[in-house]
């Protein structure tokens, strides 16, 4: 018979595989983007509406999974979806028709949506299961991904090689993992009655979900978003930027989004034990105003060097922004299951992945240098922002359960 703890352990493996799987592909991507642009023949705009796609159908999944207790089902839900995923990016990354390339945009956020809210669900129910801080951690395997996704095709592309057959296999193994992962944290969903609404009010207080006041949502929404917004504008923009404004060749401009996920998996790993030391919302803030200010200063002055530096601070800057939002939220909760993690994760991934679409038209209309310093504004408004996270968290703490 397996014990709770050896029982925990594998449960955090394969909360940790699927982070890795979700990041490895998005850190594909940012590298792929001036490959796919010139490929497809993309505009900034073009790109933006495929980010708007993703996002759209995002919401799509966030909308399903808030309201309809079949997609509450944490486990099942990343069994379904995580292998969609891996395929579905596999087939933009590589194809050379553009309906098929925007079809799959939108089979890529439907399944994003299940995935993230699956495994952020995942990762907070096992925070409360062993009391210990990890939400850094496990975003840490994510950011991994992203390192390792973005330093493979990197390679490969300064190896002169191509990265299909990468890519497929990169796919076939995260999907097949995670179709016959089976150790899961079992949802609160998983044991309420069909009725939930009579079922709530017989069972006992502590395994009642928690439901968030409105300003609580808003205020983790918005900062999460920022957040997001942020991270996702360095991936989508930085290397197009790179290349057509500071003329770096396809490898070279790809660096940036390479020392950004070094950087933010650095980060994320020391996160944990950071908090522990320093309150979650210095930590946030201090580095993020100071990586705002960065980054302007590098995009002023014109020098690609320094501007790849400073996808460096940004990256140490962001590396726990999404993680400490998400787990101050379920802290708040205590040993109680939180209604809105999903709707949270929701706003977080709405940002990473259609945010930049509105930086694509701000490309198009004022030119590239105006949405990175964008970004920086976003990243210096957050800093500032995270300043009332333990406000709201005391607040939402006091909340009395659903």
């Amino acid at each position: 018979m397996v014990g709770p703890e050896t029982a925990l352990t594998k449960v955090r493996s394969s909360i940790s595989i699927g982070f890795f799987g979700l990041g490895l592909f998005m850190g594909m991507w940012g590298v792929m983007v001036p490959l796919r642009s010139a490929a497809l023949g993309l505009s900034e705009l073009m790109i933006s509406a495929f980010l708007l796609c993703i996002g759209l159908s995002l919401c799509g999944a966030v909308f399903l999974v808030t309201k309809f207790p079949a997609f509450q089902d944490s486990g099942r839900m990343i069994r379904f979806a995580g292998p969609v995923y891996g395929a579905g990016f596999a087939i933009c990354l590589i194809t050379g028709s553009l309906p098929l390339f925007f079809l799959f945009g939108v089979v890529i956020g439907f399944a994003a949506g299940l995935v993230d809210a699956g495994l952020n669900g995942q990762s907070s129910q096992w925070e409360q299961a062993t009391g210990k801080r990890s939400m850094s951690g496990f975003h840490a395997l994510f950011s991994l991904g992203m390192l390792s996704g973005a330093g493979l095709i990197t390679l490969m592309l300064s190896m002169e090689r191509d990265p299909v057959a990468a890519i497929l296999l990169c796919a076939a193994a995260y999907g097949a993992y995670i179709l016959l992962a089976s150790h899961w944290l079992d949802s609160a969903a998983d044991n309420a009655p069909d009725n939930a609404a009579d079922g709530d009010v017989d069972r006992p207080a502590k395994d009642r979900p928690i439901r968030l006041p409105l300003a609580v949502i808003l205020f983790l929404g918005a900062s999460i978003t920022l957040a997001a917004l942020v991270e996702g504008g360095v991936l989508d923009w930085s290397a197009l930027h790179l290349h057509r404004s500071m003329q770096l060749p396809f490898d070279e401009a790809g660096h940036a989004v390479l020392l950004f996920s070094v950087a933010m998996t650095i980060s994320r790993f020391f996160g944990d034990r950071l908090a522990s030391i320093i309150a979650p919302h210095l930590l946030l803030a201090v580095p993020l105003v100071i990586a705002g200010i960065l980054l302007t200063s590098a995009v002023t002055t014109g020098n690609a060097a320094l501007l790849v530096s400073a996808y460096v601070f940004v990256g140490l800057a962001l590396g726990n922004a999404f993680p400490m939002i998400v787990s101050e939220a379920g802290r708040a909760a205590g040993d109680q299951p939180l209604r809105e993690i999903s709707v949270i994760v929701g706003f977080a991934y709405f940002g990473l992945i259609s945010g930049p679409a509105m930086f694509g038209v701000l490309a198009h209309f004022l030119g590239l240098d105006a949405t990175i310093l964008a970004i920086a504004g976003m990243a210096f408004a957050l800093g500032l922002t995270s300043l009332m996270l333990p406000r709201f968290v005391v607040s939402a703490g006091r909340t009395s359960p659903a």
